[in-house]
C-alpha cells in the first residue's frame, strides 16, 4: 500500500528517501538471494569494480553521518520556549526522529553494506564453481 504524503510537508523529501532506501533494501536483498543461490555470479573484474564504488560510497555517508551528528546538537537559540522548541525541532529533523536526516543515512549505508555482501557472496559463488570446473578437468587429465 503506497503513503500519501503531503507536498507541503516539510519532512515530505525525508519521507520520500526513507521510501526509496526502504525499496532499496529489498531489491538488494533479491540480489544478494539470487547472489547466495548462484543464480547471479558477477565477472571478478565487474565485482571488484562493483565493490570500489559501493565502498567509495560508505565512506562518503560515513563522513555525512559524522557532519549530521554535529547537526543534532540543540542549537543555541535562547532559554525561551520559542527558542527551546525551535532547538529541539531541528535537533530531532538532523537525529532522532524517524525520517531524520541521521536515519535515513542510516538506512542507506545499511543497503550499501548489503550491496557490499552481495557481491563478496557473488565472488565467492564464481571463485568456488571455477574451481570446481577446474577440479572436473584436473581428474579428467588424470
Amino acid at each position: 500500500m503506497s503513503e500519501s504524503i503531503d507536498a507541503g510537508d516539510p519532512n515530505a523529501r525525508l519521507h520520500d528517501a526513507a521510501r526509496g532506501v526502504a525499496e532499496s533494501a529489498g531489491e538488494v536483498g533479491a540480489l544478494r538471494r539470487a547472489a547466495r543461490s548462484v543464480d547471479l555470479r558477477f565477472d571478478p573484474a565487474a565485482a571488484q569494480e562493483l565493490r570500489a564504488v559501493v565502498d567509495e560510497h560508505l565512506s562518503r555517508v560515513d563522513g555525512w553521518l559524522d557532519r549530521a551528528a554535529a547537526l543534532s546538537r540543540r542549537a543555541p537559540l535562547g532559554d525561551n520556549p520559542v527558542g527551546t522548541a525551535m532547538a529541539e525541532k531541528f535537533a530531532n529533523r538532523a537525529d532522532g526522529a524517524e525520517h531524520s536526516f541521521a536515519e535515513v543515512l542510516r538506512g542507506y549505508r545499511d543497503v550499501l553494506r548489503e550491496t557490499r555482501e552481495a557481491v563478496d557472496d557473488s565472488l565467492r559463488a564464481y571463485r568456488d564453481a571455477d574451481e570446481g570446473a577446474a577440479d572436473e578437468l584436473r581428474g579428467l587429465a588424470r
